[in-house]
């Protein structure tokens, strides 16, 4: 058993993540045999892995209890119902290795649906379940469960993680209309998993090029270590190629860090603009992001005849990595001799 519950607890978050498990479920079943006995050899484990082993050995229904829920962003007084509300918004928070993220303050781009007739909701996720497959599931239930009560419109928005699983219930569910994701990452960063953090690149695009029907925006920030480089190119090539409405800001101005959509400066610079593209508004020349620069991309609403040959994503910050894309064939070349070598 010590040496079963150490190899669990040394086990990669992420490998976890990808596998669809969470540790506790895994540590549960090495742990049940012996319950409710100590553990032996608990001293010799790491104490956060303690914890988790006598947690698992003692408190499975706990554990099958903590499940995710649909909650309300705004207050109940303010909701308007599926006849009267232009359509909802389901929010999905990010996840955190040290600290629960169900917790986080939705943000404020959110507020500007409210404030434009739509009702907004939260997927609260214990971090103990929170996995890419469980909770993607829960999100697609959820999202099919407000279109057959009537609303027109259903937009799942989420941070970092929640964005993976934004994405993955668009890939399973017709009933998701768009999908705004900030920051998308799901496999740590470049100090945690420097070897592996080139999957919120690679399976970012098998999950783009899996989206049913939804129309897509995603942002990608300056500064952001989860982010391996070059997604945003990439993104746009993707989405343009399955022919689905899509807006794609990469590394606006002014806005930095991994976090950078979950504040007032990102609220004010685009949550109109996203309030236009959820509703099917401006399609045509009329829907202004404001100031994003070149580097906006609005493929999908307005395409340019023909897409760069070849770009070249320089000047990235420390932590990230530089990735060549061929926008002409749309594959990516070089991207794992770009971050190779750690």
């Amino acid at each position: 058993m010590r040496r079963q519950a150490r190899n669990l607890c040394e086990l990669d978050d992420y490998v976890l993540q990808d596998i669809g498990l969470t540790r506790a479920e895994l540590l549960w079943e090495a742990a049940k045999p012996y319950a409710p006995r100590r553990v032996p050899g608990a001293r010799q484990l790491p104490p956060l892995c303690i914890a988790a082993v006598i947690a698992a050995a003692i408190l499975p229904l706990e554990i099958s209890a903590a499940q995710a829920q649909l909650v309300r962003a705004q207050d109940a007084a303010s909701l308007l119902g599926a006849k009267r509300a232009q359509g909802v918004v389901i929010w999905s928070h990010g996840r955190s290795l040290v600290q629960e993220s169900s917790l986080d303050p939705t943000p404020e781009s959110i507020d500007a649906f409210r404030a434009a007739g739509w009702d907004t909701f939260r997927l609260n996720r214990p971090s103990i379940t929170d996995t890419l497959t469980a909770s993607a599931a829960a999100l697609a239930d959820e999202a099919e469960a407000l279109k057959r009560s009537g609303y027109r419109r259903v937009v799942l928005a989420g941070q970092s993680f929640g964005a993976f699983i934004s994405l993955i219930a668009a890939g399973h569910s017709d009933a998701v209309d768009t999908v705004i994701g900030t920051a998308p990452a799901a496999y740590g960063s470049a100090q945690s998993n420097p070897m592996g953090y080139i999957l919120n690149a690679t399976r970012l695009y098998d999950l783009l090029g899996a989206v049913r029907r939804a129309r897509v925006a995603l942002f990608f920030f300056k500064g952001d270590i989860f982010d391996p480089g070059g997604r945003g190119p990439m993104a746009d090539q993707v989405l343009a190629a399955h022919g689905l409405a899509h807006l794609v800001v990469d590394r606006p101005a002014g806005l930095r860090t991994h976090w950078a959509g979950a504040g007032a400066a990102f609220a004010e610079e685009f949550a109109p603009c996203l309030v236009a593209f959820a509703a099917g508004n401006g399609l045509g020349d009329t829907l202004d992001c404001r100031n994003v620069g070149s580097s906006a991309r609005r493929a999908g609403m307005e395409r340019s005849p023909t897409p760069p040959a070849l770009r070249r994503r320089a000047s990235y910050p420390p932590g990230n990595s530089v990735s060549v894309i061929d926008l002409q064939i749309g594959r990516r070349e070089d991207v794992v001799p770009a971050v190779g070598g750690r």
